[in-house]
């Protein structure tokens, strides 16, 4: 959305950050940590602030960071993606409001992930909205795990600092469409590894 949008009103005021892509599950969540403390201290932030989950076990490490870093309840909801999509939240904001959209992984089959971006267009204010991985993310380790640590040295990646790469974005699009293709089904479970046990044995 271009600028002259913005400022015309357009209906879609969601900005879709690039995938954040870090070394580490550890360096993944000590970067969330601080984007959120960041967001917050401005002056400028976000009004509201959701932390996003689809499995149990990033569920987990993201209440406990937002546990750890005192952040403020009132403005920080910590909740599953499930849950997430079934509230009413958008209507305790308005235009004149922001949120962020931060989620702690990606979900092995991309509709899931859509749904989410659909709920943040849903909101009737303004939204970004950024999902984090780590290479040792379930669907990174199976599929992309090699090529993405080749373009990461390339690009000089440490350990506190994230790549934002839209040809790595469409790597993990893709390897999300080669599991839609093959899973047997969508049963739940409580991490990514589970579910891909559970629902594409093939490729887990």
């Amino acid at each position: 959305m271009s600028i002259f949008d913005w400022l015309r009103g357009k209906r879609d005021t969601v900005h879709v950050a690039e995938d954040r892509i870090w070394l580490t599950q550890a360096a993944k969540f000590a970067g969330i940590q601080r984007e959120v403390a960041s967001a917050l201290a401005d002056p400028r932030g976000p009004d509201a602030v959701f932390l996003v989950a689809h499995f149990d076990d990033c569920l987990h490490e993201l209440r406990s960071l937002a546990s750890r870093a005192g952040f403020d309840e009132s403005r920080v909801l910590v909740i599953g993606s499930k849950e997430l999509e079934g509230r009413s939240a958008a209507g305790r904001l308005d235009p004149s409001q922001t949120v962020l959209l931060v989620v702690g992984e990606r979900h092995p089959l991309p509709w899931h992930d859509d749904r989410l971006l659909e709920f943040a267009r849903s909101l009737a204010c303004r939204c970004r909205f950024v999902q984090h991985v780590s290479l040792d993310d379930r669907l990174l380790k199976c599929f992309a795990g090699p090529w993405v640590q080749g373009v990461a040295r390339r690009l000089g990646m440490r350990e506190d600092e994230p790549i934002e790469s839209r040809i790595v974005g469409r790597r993990i699009r893709s390897a999300q469409e080669t599991i839609e293709r093959q899973a047997t089904g969508d049963a739940p479970a409580r991490s990514a590894q589970e579910w891909m046990e559970r629902n594409c044995p093939n490729l887990a």
